[in-house]
């Protein structure tokens, strides 16, 4: 473990100390002012141009977006889980985004269309660590070349809901929470452990959302579940999951802070798989976010401060499930925009994951991540990060896992 860390601290040091050198090179404030920080960049209304490699490669104003992003990590398991022998890895993940505004493009029919490929190369840590709550959100377990994402989004003509069919993510619109998107560990998204049509096997379904104010919004969607990554459209197993999602935006009482209250609901038909029948289950989620402080002069598009989120999903099923079997889970951290002054993007956090589960052993499993994400430019972001997973799976030893992700938007 001290070797491992000898190589990774030094890393971490630089990345969370360079922000702060550099804010430390910068005037101090006059005696008589106000002690509040503005969170107000100096160049906020300046038109600078952007600069990303291939931003606008195809151009948005005519209809037609591209955006590829890469992402590359090394995490090391420098203590317990499975093994500490060569658990030093590489991982990347490619994503290419196309987006086509179909009114635009003078199409014949409205809406838009998008599509989505993947490619992830390398390996994760997962046969090192062990634990349910996969360690990084791009570890696609297998590594997979695909168009994982395709589909249409439409207006119901005067009704106000929109309608998106075709292959998609369940997360890109559900059991999502905005302020534990910056998190690496899996368990603040949605994990594959999870069984649910996400990445890296999103599948087709239909949903629907309407906001039915400014404060509610509610959606539904139908999909086909536990889609694997093999060939065809759809798994033909004959399962299918039903979700439904309520959503309240409201403003905190006494500093009239936003907050957001997520409530839904899951439902999964009966089907069969190689491994074994899948049995029948149902579950409901709460999600809770709210910004405690905001710093002086934010506002929702600049919005700097402290925020918490939580989470709790429980499922319940009618049988045994060839599938990892995780009857109720947790999620609680925070995180501070700009905490560190002139770095007004960055974002620090800190997190914890709770799943009960069913494998012997402690039959539960607690991590701990904390990260530090710094906006190098428009085109990179550099983020080391620390987790702590109690005994992963509830049967291997504690580990402890460092790393480092970067971000490129091309």
């Amino acid at each position: 473990m001290t070797v491992r860390l000898k190589v990774f601290l030094p890393f971490i040091f630089l990345l969370v100390a360079l922000p702060a050198y550099q804010a430390a090179g910068q005037e101090c404030a006059v005696e008589n002012e106000a002690e509040t920080v503005s969170c107000v960049p100096d160049n906020a209304f300046t038109d600078e141009p952007d600069l990303r490699f291939l931003t606008t490669l195809l151009n948005p104003d005519n209809g037609v977006t591209f955006q590829p992003t890469y992402y590359g990590e090394v995490f090391t398991n420098a203590h317990g889980g499975i093994s500490t022998s060569n658990s030093t890895h590489y991982e990347g993940l490619l994503d290419l985004s196309l987006s086509l505004d179909l009114e635009k493009l003078n199409a014949p029919i409205p809406g838009q269309i998008n599509v989505l490929f993947q490619n992830t190369h390398g390996r994760g840590l997962e046969q090192n660590v062990g634990a349910t709550q996969i360690i990084s959100s791009i570890d696609s377990l297998n590594n997979i070349t695909q168009m994982s994402e395709l589909w249409w989004e439409v207006g119901l003509y005067e009704t106000g809901i929109t309608m998106r069919i075709g292959r998609q993510d369940l997360s890109s619109e559900f059991i999502t929470m905005d302020t534990a998107s910056d998190f690496i560990n899996s368990a603040f998204g949605l994990s594959p452990s999870a069984g649910l049509p996400s990445f890296p096997a999103p599948s087709p379904a239909v949903v629907l959302m309407k906001d039915l104010s400014n404060e509610v919004t509610v959606k539904a969607g139908i999909w086909d579940a536990y889609r694997s990554n093999e060939a065809g459209i759809f798994s033909n197993n004959g399962s299918v999951l039903f979700i439904g999602e309520f959503e309240y935006r409201f403003q905190s009482p006494f500093r009239q802070l936003p907050g957001l209250f997520t409530a839904g609901i899951t439902y999964e038909t009966p089907g069969e798989v190689p491994s074994g029948a899948i049995p029948r289950a149902y579950g409901y989620y709460v999600q809770y976010e709210q910004m405690l402080i905001r710093e002086a002069g934010c506002d929702a598009d600049n919005p700097q401060g402290l925020s918490v989120f939580a989470q709790h999903y429980p499922t319940y099923s009618s049988g045994n499930s060839p599938f990892p079997l995780i009857p109720h889970d947790a999620l609680a951290g925070l995180t501070y925009t700009g905490l560190i002054r002139n770095r007004d993007a960055d974002v620090t956090g800190a997190g914890a994951g709770w799943v009960d589960l069913d494998q012997g052993g402690t039959d539960q499993e607690v991590m701990i991540e904390v990260f530090y994400k710094a906006i190098v430019n428009d085109n990179l972001i550099i983020q080391p990060d620390l987790q702590y997973i109690t005994t992963p799976s509830g049967i291997y030893p504690d580990a402890f896992v460092a790393g480092i992700r970067f971000q490129l938007d091309l």
